[in-house]
């Protein structure tokens, strides 16, 4: 059998376990959001996560707990061709320095 070609990528993610209040009820709540990328303090994680999680009815509270990882993602090629978006090609070191 052929070896099927592989896209691959390692992700370094953040998992957040968050103190939520449901705003209709006033009743608080813990939710486990995951975060694409690392953050350099408590600030911008809660930032983050008020992006991923506030809506009209919930809004995140505090930060109980977050953990770093770091995980290898993949998918054959043939599926990455049909689900990625197309990109314009990017630009050569002498596009670049042109520019500057």
């Amino acid at each position: 059998m052929a070896r099927v070609s592989m896209v691959t990528r390692t992700i370094t993610g953040t998992k957040v376990n968050v103190l939520c209040l449901n705003i209709e009820t006033a009743e608080p709540f813990n939710k486990e959001v995951t975060l694409s990328g690392t953050f350099k303090d408590v600030k911008s994680l809660i930032k983050a996560v008020e992006k991923a999680v506030n809506s009209d009815t919930e809004k995140a509270v505090h930060v109980v707990e977050s953990t770093e990882f770091e995980t290898l993602y993949g998918m054959p090629e043939q599926k990455f061709i049909e689900l990625a978006e197309v990109l314009p090609p990017r630009k050569t070191k002498d596009e670049q320095e042109s520019e500057n």
